[in-house]
């Protein structure tokens, strides 16, 4: 039986000429045994016995490829066969078949796999191209010179640099493309290349027919008796190249180059020339060595020496101008290319009156702009030297915290030009308080510090602080008019009260706020009692925001009763705290830590969502009373919050009241009174409580229509004792029926009380003799309870 290998080359027919056997060892391809003649052509050689090393480099691989593919995947393989000839490139398709001898070494029979396309590889190139191609062909004269060109052949880049149509171009002469020609030296120096032989490389300008001109690099090479040209735009180059120049001569900022070796100036910019007063021609005979003083000169060498492709480099120096002044310079450089060689570009900029103003503000900010007094920072440095050095020195050091009274009343109307005029003249009287030696500074504010040197004992420092006090109480004549303002102060000493900067700042601001709470215009001596209560005051601090948060906190409601009706009509929600160690806290002392603390807010308003969900559940009719703070106001927050609180409890506007006290129209401003307003298009009421204890209550009462007036327990407490509080609660009883507003009475303890304020005329009473404030629980008993009877008592 014939092998599969003579039988599949036996059928190949027609196809035998497009075929090859290629024998092989370990997939790779080792000699060519027979091919067709068509398979012959293509290699260019006959084929006997033809090992695949004696190919050419481009058929050889491609072999290699084909038959690798074939015998590794045991399956028909196609590829094509890239190479190189005579200026082509040829294409052609291979397709292998793996094959089996009887000996079982394998063969691949090799096809050719269509027609081979071929492709012009100048040709592409020429025409892939962005750079304009162009040849050239030489125009002579009767006498052999040459007088111009004809374009023999172009491509797209050349046509579209030039902005005309190939087919417009191709056999024109060049002068009639490149207008002025004549004019330039372009064809002597074309005609020059064609005579050596060479190549040569220049640019120039050409015109464009729509008025733009476009700056060419062209580069010339000789072709016997062709010229190729290629053209490259460099407009962007020599645009930006202008705009290099332009930025360096007329730049505001003196700039000059120098040589690096030399260090001789190059170049300078008239900047330079103005701002160092040296001639141009003076300028560039200079070295930079001449624009410095002669003490800075190895500096200056061993910084250049270290110049290798700088960029950016930033340094400080003084330069040398021609009157002989010296200016202090920051200096940018960095290495350019000029004129063919390495040189170094360099701006200064003159930084003498910017370090003189650094100078300024390093003492500014160590002194108070206003008062020209020491400022905290100072201060701090000064005492840490000062306990610092005690050890060594001994004696005692005393440090002096105040406050001055009336500096926002003196802005609020004075306006702040006043106030200023206030503090320098605090500053001055404080200078004049202090011995030799001594130190005083502004903290900021209305805050100042004294730092008391060479102690003679504790009496010493208090006679200081009875002469500041003294000193403040008396009146300070601003703006024509006399201020009485008066002054705080806390003390502590060294080493007695602390020997660290901050032990001793808060124990001085300890005793000072001890100052400030016993009335003021008063010093106070820093004990260790203050910080026991100050430590108490934290500890408090701390278990409030717990109770906060661990809903220990509760309110209790206090019956408010018609004296005309003898029902109630109301009640006020009053907050309470039963701490875990220490029972009952009275309001007065945690109501006020949690405004100090800001804490206030988020209570006012767990307040305002309580009370309305549990006045929701009461009878129709029974208004619940709820005392807002200032800091609710300052918030922003409260007409949201209440709003929140009406929504989420469903409870009819009307029967909510918010009671205010004076210390909130303290603030009267635009936002205080809109938030009023605000409220009262809610629906809900508005009541003045602790009414005549201010000192502009009727003036409230004017610029806002309150719904009710309380009357202060204080006149109350005294009905039938003191002839003035019965007048006044008769005053404002009838002062609330002019005004329609309801007058309510707190703090109602004695029958005799209650007949008083009966028969002046007080439309509702709450107290202790009617009812003490009770939880909610048993607020729903006494309602159900209650009877008019118990008026009378």
């Amino acid at each position: 039986m014939p092998s599969y290998e003579d039988m599949v080359l036996g059928g190949l027919g027609r196809h035998a000429d497009n075929t090859a056997l290629v024998a092989t060892s370990g997939h790779e391809p080792l000699a060519i045994l027979w091919g067709g003649t068509r398979f012959e052509r293509w290699l260019g050689q006959e084929i006997q016995s033809l090992e695949v090393e004696r190919l050419s480099a481009d058929i050889a691989h491609g072999i290699r490829e084909i038959t690798q593919n074939a015998l590794q995947s045991r399956t028909p393989a196609a590829t094509h066969c890239i190479r190189a000839r005579q200026g082509t490139i040829e294409s052609t398709g291979l397709l292998a078949l793996p094959l089996a001898n009887r000996q079982g070494v394998p063969f691949v029979l090799l096809c050719i796999d269509g027609v081979t396309s071929r492709l012009d590889l100048v040709d592409a190139i020429f025409r892939a191209t962005n750079q304009g191609m162009l040849a050239l062909s030489a125009v002579r004269d009767d006498e052999g010179h040459v007088s111009d060109f004809t374009i023999l052949a172009l491509n797209e880049g050349a046509a579209r640099l030039l902005q005309r149509p190939a087919s417009d171009l191709c056999l024109q002469r060049l002068s009639s493309v490149v207008p002025n020609l004549p004019a330039t030296n372009i064809l002597q120096r074309l005609a020059q290349i064609l005579d050596d032989g060479g190549r040569d490389s220049f640019e120039f300008t050409y015109p464009t027919t729509s008025g733009r001109q476009i700056d060419f690099k062209v580069e010339i090479g000789c072709i016997g008796d062709l010229l190729a040209m290629t053209l490259a735009d460099i407009s962007d180059v020599k645009a930006r190249e202008a705009s290099s120049r332009l930025l360096f001569e007329s730049n505001p900022v003196p700039m000059w180059l120098f040589d690096p070796e030399s260090l001789r100036i190059l170049r300078v910019n008239d900047a330079a020339v103005a701002h160092y007063g040296y001639t141009r021609q003076h300028f560039e005979r200079m070295t930079l060595l001449d624009i410095r003083p002669r003490e800075e000169w190895d500096d200056i060498r061993r910084v250049v020496d270290r110049l290798t492709n700088v960029d950016g480099l930033s340094s400080f120096w003084r330069h040398l101008r021609s009157d002989g002044s010296i200016i202090e310079v920051n200096t940018f450089a960095r290495t350019i290319t000029f004129e063919g060689r390495s040189a170094v570009l360099t701006a200064a900029i003159d930084v003498t009156e910017r370090r003189q103003a650094e100078a300024r503000v390093a003492y500014m900010a160590h002194h108070d702009a206003l008062t020209e007094l020491p400022n905290r920072i100072l201060f701090r440095e000064r005492l840490e030297a000062a306990l610092a050095d005690l050890p060594r020195h001994g004696g005692e050091l005393g440090l002096l915290c105040l406050d001055l009274d009336n500096l926002k009343l003196v802005n609020d109307t004075l306006g702040h030009p006043a106030g200023d005029e206030f503090l320098r003249e605090a500053a001055s009287r404080l200078r004049h308080c202090l011995p030799a030696g001594d130190l005083v500074a502004r903290l900021g504010g209305d805050e100042f510090a004294i730092l008391h040197f060479n102690m003679e004992g504790i009496q010493d420092t208090l006679a200081l602080a009875a002469r500041v006090v003294e000193a403040f109480n008396r009146p300070f004549a601003i703006q024509r008019q006399q201020i009485v303002s008066g002054a705080s102060v806390g003390i502590a000493t060294a080493p007695a009260n602390g020997t660290t900067t901050d032990v001793l700042l808060r124990n001085a601001d300890m005793a000072l706020y001890c100052a400030k709470a016993g009335g003021g215009r008063t010093y106070r001596l820093f004990d260790v009692e203050m910080d026991n209560r100050l430590q108490a005051k934290q500890v408090m601090e701390q278990d409030l925001r717990q109770a906060f948060v661990e809903g220990q906190l509760d309110l209790h409601y206090q019956p408010i009763i018609s004296l005309l009706e003898g029902r109630i009509t109301g009640c006020e929600a009053l907050l309470r705290w039963r701490h875990p160690v220490h029972g009952h806290i009275p309001p007065a002392e945690f109501v006020p830590l949690a405004e100090d603390i800001g804490l206030i807010e988020p209570i006012g308003e767990w307040v305002l969502h309580r009370a309305c969900r549990e006045a929701a559940t009461w009878p129709e009719g029974i208004r619940v009373a709820i005392n807002l703070s200032p800091a609710q106001f300052n918030s922003g927050k409260l007409v949201d919050c209440v709003s929140s609180a009406l929504s989420c409890s469903a409870l009819d506007p009307g029967r909510l009241e918010l009671e205010i006290t004076e210390s909130v129209l303290l603030l009267k401003n635009e936002a205080t009174m809109t938030a009023l307003h605000r409220l009262r298009d809610l629906g809900v009421q508005i009541a003045m409580d602790d009414f005549g204890t201010g000192y502009s209550s009727l003036s409230y009462l004017r610029s806002f229509p309150f719904d009710k007036i309380k009357i202060d327990r204080s006149f109350v407490h005294e009905l039938g004792e003191n002839k003035q509080s019965t007048a006044i609660i008769r005053a404002i009883t009838g002062l609330g029926k002019s005004l329609e507003s309801t007058t309510v009475a707190e703090g109602i303890e004695t029958i005799e009380q209650l007949e008083h304020l009966r028969a002046d005329g007080c439309d509702e009473v709450q107290g202790f003799l009617l009812s003490r404030p009770v939880p909610a629980a048993e607020l729903k008993q006494l309602l159900a309870t209650w009877h008019p009877d118990r008026l009378a008592l």
